[in-house]
């Protein structure tokens, strides 16, 4: 079985989001035209290759969740139309006890680089906030989101007897919709909604945990796919 020191996949996390960050300062350099914003939300996730399964019962164990999670984005506005490219960095974590099992944890770090499409107002510009734009506030704040993506994932299942460690390196598609919400001049609350697809996520140690004679009679895959719906709010500040 792989066991995987907590403090060297931290380590790879924090190695990969500085990465993204420098990337970001020399793709995307901070200016006028900017807003800066603090995410706050929750995912739903759904991974069905992961849903361990007793053979004796044909009871499920739902490994992955509900979660909640923070983050933070750069909204950056170029030329005469209204899209805007919104760098995004994120956490979530999550904990549950199973039967038998012990604790599960999943902790994910995440870069999107998500495009706002303002199609009801696409000839408009982005160079200022929702506030000060005329028209309506459905046609000025609605927006379509493409959201391509990558991150680090580390799975954890530990009890008494064993501890399991998995850390893994992912790339996803999303795609949703958002509000914008004038609040002044300066300020911007946005809503949204936007659902993601990762298309293979592996886990070796999860089949070589069920086999061993301690873990009883259960069933789970090592590669799955995973859906997820994620819902939230930002609260964005324009300099």
């Amino acid at each position: 079985m792989k066991t995987i020191s907590f403090k060297r996949c931290k380590q790879k996390a924090m190695s990969f989001s500085n990465k993204i960050i420098l990337s970001l300062f020399i793709l995307f350099p901070v200016t006028g035209k900017s807003q800066i914003g603090l995410i706050f939300g929750g995912k739903f996730n759904q991974a069905p290759g992961w849903i361990i399964t007793d053979l004796n019962n044909n009871s499920k164990i739902d490994l992955v969740g509900k979660a909640f999670y923070g983050g933070i984005d750069f909204e950056l506005n170029y030329g005469a139309y209204r899209i805007a490219f919104v760098p995004e960095l994120n956490f979530s974590f999550y904990r549950k006890e199973t039967t038998d099992l012990g604790q599960f944890s999943s902790r994910m770090f995440r870069f999107q680089l998500n495009t706002h499409i303002y199609f009801l107002d696409f000839k408009g510009d982005c160079h200022c906030p929702t506030f000060s734009k005329k028209g309506s506030p459905l046609k000025k704040g609605l927006y379509l989101n493409i959201s391509p993506g990558a991150g680090f994932l580390e799975n954890n299942i530990s009890s008494s007897s064993f501890a399991e460690k998995n850390q893994y390196f992912f790339a996803n598609i999303g795609v949703g919709i958002g509000y914008d919400i004038g609040i002044n001049k300066n300020l911007t609350l946005t809503t949204f909604v936007n659902g993601y697809y990762f298309p293979s996520l592996k886990w070796d140690g999860l089949t070589s945990l069920l086999a061993l004679p301690s873990s009883g009679n259960r069933r789970a895959n090592s590669l799955t796919s995973l859906e997820q719906i994620q819902t939230g709010a930002v609260l964005r500040y324009h300099f």
